[in-house]
């Protein structure tokens, strides 16, 4: 008598088979996907040997293809202190993750010098 699982499992094999080669076969190309994503974060790993000691250091850097790599401090600055005119002085939004909305909140600093939520 025959295993009946048998020709279950090799069929399975083969089908398993048959989708790892097309999906390599029809997958996209490394250039494709930085024509779809012209962005990418680079890890830079350094290593600084002074008075017998050796740092390493490892940061992660945004490079794109078309040359911005990102706000700068003095882009996060006036992003920060003058994006939005609306807001009187001395008032920021700030993000509430516990709010049922996750609606961002507003606090301002009143003429004694302290915060207060709006």
């Amino acid at each position: 008598m025959k295993n009946p699982i048998g020709p279950f499992i090799l069929s399975m094999l083969f089908l398993i088979t048959f989708l790892l080669i097309s999906n390599y076969a029809y997958g996209k190309t490394k250039s494709q996907w930085l024509n779809e994503n012209p962005c990418m974060i680079k890890q830079v790993i350094t290593s600084v040997e002074k008075d017998g000691v050796t740092t390493v250091t490892k940061e992660e850097v945004l490079k794109c293809q078309d040359g911005y790599d990102g706000p700068n401090y003095w882009e996060l600055f006036a992003q920060f202190y003058y994006a939005d005119l609306s807001v009187p002085a001395y008032c920021r939004y700030f993000a509430r993750p516990d709010h049922p909305f996750k609606t961002p909140g507003l606090i301002c600093l009143n003429e004694k010098g302290v915060w207060k939520e709006q």
